[in-house]
C-alpha cells in the first residue's frame, strides 16, 4: 500500500465531511443533542454542537489519544443530508481499510505517513466512527450507558509466557509470588483474562406499528456516540426521547451462571481461575 493511497483516501474523507458540514449548517429540521455536563441543545444549536465534534480531526494535546468526543442525540434530516452522511460513512470505512493496509507490517506506519502530510495528531478512532442512520422514524429513542466485559481463555503456558515477559530478568517479589501461584495451578486448566471495558453510550430504539391486537412493537439497540439521523419533514416533531449519563448507570449484576472467581490470582495479567 503506497503512502499516496492513504493520503488520497484521507482527502476523499475530508471532502465528504466538508460537503456534509456545509449542508448541516443549512438544515432546518428539529434536532436534539446532550452532553455529559447535562446540557441539552436543540435545533440549530444542536447542529452546531455536532459540527464542532465532527471538525475535530486531531486529538487535543492534554487528552489521551484513545478518548473520543461524544455528541449523542437525534438529528432530523432531509433526504439529501442522509445521502451525504451515508457517503461520509463509506469514506470513513475506506480510509480505515487504507490505514489497516498501511499498518499491516508496521503498526505506526499510517501515523507517520499522516504526520508527514501535516496531521501529526490525527484521531484515527474518531475518524472511523459512523453517524447512525435510521431510514424509518421510530416511536422513541432512549439512551443508556452500558459496560461490557472482555473474557478470554488462555492456556497455562500462555499465562506463564505473559508473566515472564512482564517480570523481566529480575522479577520483583510480586511477580515471584504470581509465578509460584501459577506453578501450583493445574496445567490442564485454562485461565480467564478478564478486562472491564470503558462504559459506552447506546440507544434503545422502538418502533410501533398498528394498534390493539394488531400492534407490532420492534426494538433495536445501537451504539450511539454521535446523533442518530432520522428522516423528518420541516416542522415534524422528533420521536420521544430521553438522555442518560454515566453516573446513573446501574451496578452490574453478577451472572447466576458465572464460573470465574471474582478475584484475580494473577493481577498483573488480569488472570482469574475458573471455579471448579
Amino acid at each position: 500500500m503506497s503512502d499516496q493511497h492513504l493520503v488520497h483516501r484521507f482527502g476523499r474523507l475530508k471532502s465528504a465531511l466538508e460537503r456534509l458540514l456545509t449542508l448541516l449548517s443549512q438544515e432546518t429540521r428539529h434536532a436534539w443533542v446532550f452532553d455529559l455536563e447535562r446540557h441539552e441543545h436543540f435545533d440549530a444549536e444542536a447542529r452546531s454542537e455536532l459540527i464542532t465534534v465532527l471538525e475535530r480531526l486531531e486529538y487535543q494535546d492534554e487528552r489521551d489519544g484513545r478518548e473520543t468526543d461524544i455528541c449523542p442525540g437525534i438529528l432530523g434530516a432531509s433526504g439529501k443530508l442522509i445521502k451525504l452522511v451515508a457517503e461520509l460513512n463509506r469514506q470513513r470505512d475506506l480510509f480505515k481499510q487504507a490505514v489497516l493496509a498501511s499498518n499491516r507490517d508496521d503498526k505506526q506506519a499510517a501515523r507517520r505517513i499522516m504526520s508527514r502530510n501535516g496531521y501529526p495528531r490525527l484521531h484515527f478512532k474518531q475518524l472511523y466512527r459512523h453517524l447512525p442512520i435510521l431510514l424509518k422514524p421510530p416511536r422513541s429513542i432512549r439512551f443508556t450507558w452500558g459496560a461490557t466485559r472482555s473474557i478470554r481463555k488462555i492456556t497455562h503456558q500462555q499465562a506463564y509466557q505473559r508473566l515472564v515477559r512482564l517480570a523481566g530478568k529480575d522479577p520483583t517479589p510480586g511477580y515471584q509470588q504470581q509465578l509460584a501461584l501459577l506453578q501450583e495451578h493445574p496445567r490442564n486448566e485454562p485461565i480467564a483474562i478478564v478486562q472491564d471495558l470503558k462504559p459506552h453510550i447506546k440507544a434503545n430504539v422502538c418502533w410501533v406499528e398498528g394498534c390493539g391486537r394488531d400492534k407490532v412493537v420492534s426494538r433495536k439497540l445501537i451504539s450511539a456516540p454521535l446523533p442518530i439521523l432520522i428522516p423528518l419533514d420541516p416542522g415534524e416533531a422528533l420521536p420521544e426521547y430521553s438522555a442518560a449519563f454515566p453516573d446513573e448507570r446501574k451496578a452490574r449484576k453478577a451472572r447466576s451462571d458465572v464460573k470465574i472467581e471474582s478475584q484475580a490470582f494473577l493481577p498483573s495479567i488480569r488472570g482469574h481461575r475458573y471455579q471448579r
